[in-house]
């Protein structure tokens, strides 16, 4: 499976308030219904006089069921539920009321006690956090992940605890390349928030982080780029670079063998564009003049080849390059390379989406694992 990088969380908490659903406006019902309904309104104010809350919300219930157009119904019985600290019941109420009565006639507090349902349900954290967290999405969508690493990371120090901010940090470690610090944010997010929806998501990708990529070797790549020409690029994933060191040096050496010279002694003069008869045949001797020339242009060409492999992969082993995820790095992937895996993950964007379908064609590629070496010289996919 492919690794995947997980999205940013923008969420800022009390940050906003409660946007209400679009709530169609039933129809207004009959007058017994609406008589029956304002009936079990005022047995809902007795039992309140009384002290029994909960009895008032039975009688409310029914109340709003038999006439669901009154917004100062809904109003009431959302005003129990909050005292009843059933915080979503009463959002679900106060935003029918205000659908029912857009200018808020006789529920005039109504947007107050969204606000205040709002911080209750999602508190907010303090000014400094919110700042680092909204300057950390910054940096990162340009593509600055150390400094939204930075970030992330005041915004985690001024608010213990908020899970958000631990996971974006988690992110764009992993996006910087590391993963041992990104597992363990992700874990911390995890441990925060075991009930998150993207759970699965989280936990795939720290068992992505974990399992170890193969390392290539700067020193096995050169000894590879000598032994064969382009062998150094296929075996770091290079194909199409390894391809174009194996075209230069084969045609250079070919050239010194094809182009031969061929001297006849021949007894007597030979017409000009004429050819020696056999029988004045004395000798013929052959040679290649660019011989020397075309095998030297060969081993100067896989030479050159091996050392661009070398220095290219033991730089990109001495630190990713930030903005670039550790397989682009240590891979270096080209056109023609190894075939990027598809992804099947719910809610992660295939890069391949949106490609035309067809014949899929790679060139040779060269992988190690353990003592083995991998081999494929080409690869079609319909």
């Amino acid at each position: 499976m492919p690794a995947q990088e997980l999205g940013l969380k923008r969420h800022v908490p009390g940050s906003d308030t409660i946007v209400c659903p679009s709530i169609p406006v039933p129809a207004r019902p009959g007058a017994e219904e609406q008589a029956e309904a304002s009936r079990l309104a005022s047995s809902a104010d007795q039992a309140l006089i009384l002290g029994d809350t909960e009895r008032a919300r039975e009688f409310l219930a029914r109340a709003t069921e038999l006439d669901p157009s009154s917004a100062e119904l809904a109003y009431h019985y959302g005003r129990i539920l909050e005292d009843l600290q059933e915080a979503n019941l009463a959002i679900d109420q106060f935003c029918r009321a205000l659908a029912l009565s857009p200018r808020q006639e006789g529920i005039g507090d109504v947007r107050l006690r969204l606000e205040a349902l709002a911080r209750a349900r999602d508190p907010g954290v303090p000014p400094e956090a919110s700042s680092a967290f909204l300057n950390g999405l910054l940096h990162a969508d340009l593509r600055q992940f150390s400094a939204a690493a930075q970030a992330f990371d005041a915004a985690v120090r001024a608010a213990p605890g908020w899970p958000e901010a631990v996971y974006n940090r988690g992110v764009v470690r992993s996006r910087m390349g590391d993963a041992e610090g990104a597992v363990a944010d992700l874990q911390e997010y995890l441990a925060l928030r075991p009930d998150a929806d993207d759970a699965i998501l989280v936990s795939r990708r720290i068992g992505q982080l974990q399992i170890t990529a193969p390392v290539q070797s700067p020193t096995a790549t050169l000894s590879l780029g000598l032994l064969l020409p382009g062998m150094g690029q296929f075996y770091t994933g290079r194909a199409l670079g390894g391809l174009t060191v194996l075209a230069l040096a084969g045609g250079a050496a070919a050239a010194g063998f094809l182009v031969e010279e061929v001297t006849i002694e021949c007894v007597g003069s030979v017409p000009p564009g004429g050819t020696c008869p056999p029988e004045r045949l004395v000798g013929e001797t052959s040679h290649r003049p660019y011989l020397v020339h075309g095998l030297a242009a060969a081993g100067v060409i896989t030479v050159a080849g091996a050392l661009e492999a070398f220095f290219r992969i033991r730089g990109a082993g001495a630190g990713v390059t930030e903005g670039a995820t550790p397989r682009e790095n240590s891979m270096g992937l080209e056109a023609g390379g190894p075939e990027p895996a598809a992804t099947s993950e719910p809610g992660v964007a295939n890069p391949d989406a949106g490609r035309p379908k067809g014949l899929r064609l790679w060139g040779p590629s060269l992988e190690a694992r353990g003592s083995r070496l991998n081999f494929n010289l080409l690869r079609i996919s319909f």
